[in-house]
């Protein structure tokens, strides 16, 4: 059995926030990302109803919440942040069951 962990973040971007300014934030936050113990992988999708999935792969529960506390802590990761409608993010972490492909 696997440590594993599936974070999933589901957000709506806040009022008047185009996808091409939201996503010019993108390479700050893959900078974040990649420096964090324990990442593996992430992925953005985006649903036709504007609602945004950010699926991120992590060793461990406690890396994935060791990111997550360092995250809100980053400057650099502000522009990205202000490009969320807060009130619209919903988390879950999941253990990594089965992964194809």
């Amino acid at each position: 059995m696997t440590n594993t962990v599936i974070e999933t973040v589901t957000f709506k971007l806040a009022e008047g926030v185009e996808d091409g300014a939201f996503e010019a934030t993108f390479p700050a936050l893959e900078a974040f990302t990649e420096s964090q113990k324990g990442f593996i992988a992430r992925r953005f999708s985006k649903g036709e109803d504007g609602t945004w999935l950010d699926h991120i792969e992590w060793s461990s529960l406690q890396d994935a919440q060791a990111a997550s506390e360092n995250f809100m802590q980053t400057e650099s990761i502000k522009p990205f942040m202000q490009c969320v409608d807060g009130s619209s993010v919903q988390m879950s972490h999941n253990q990594l069951i089965v992964s194809m492909g």
